[in-house]
């Protein structure tokens, strides 16, 4: 059980992930943050956030995307496979990766 982080902790704790599934074109183009749910605006690095606080948003090659509430209570593993999860369902949806399966070659 993990219950709080801080954002500049959740982004190196998905990183990787990012770099397992996207393509070095796609990498290229990617950016992603980490919003307040309440109002959107986007949180600095040392801001702490606890379980649904904060929200995911990233763009690649132009399509924006991201992943809801943050579960942070389910422990490192199940937060990454949350995100993964969302960003497959975005990979197959998008232009650069119609109906493409893609999955990390090793999530932590």
């Amino acid at each position: 059980m993990i219950g709080s982080m801080h954002v500049r902790d959740v982004k190196r704790l998905l990183e990787p992930m990012f770099e397992s599934m996207l393509s070095l074109r796609e990498l290229r183009s990617f950016t992603f943050r980490l919003e307040r749910v309440a109002d959107g605006v986007e949180l600095p690095d040392d801001t702490n956030i606890e379980t649904n606080d904060a929200w995911l948003r990233w763009q690649i090659l132009g399509e924006e995307g991201g992943s809801g509430s943050l579960p942070l209570d389910d422990g490192a593993d199940a937060l990454v496979r949350f995100v993964q999860s969302d960003l497959q369902d975005f990979i197959a949806e998008s232009q650069f990766g119609w109906g493409e399966l893609r999955g990390p070659r090793n999530l932590l």
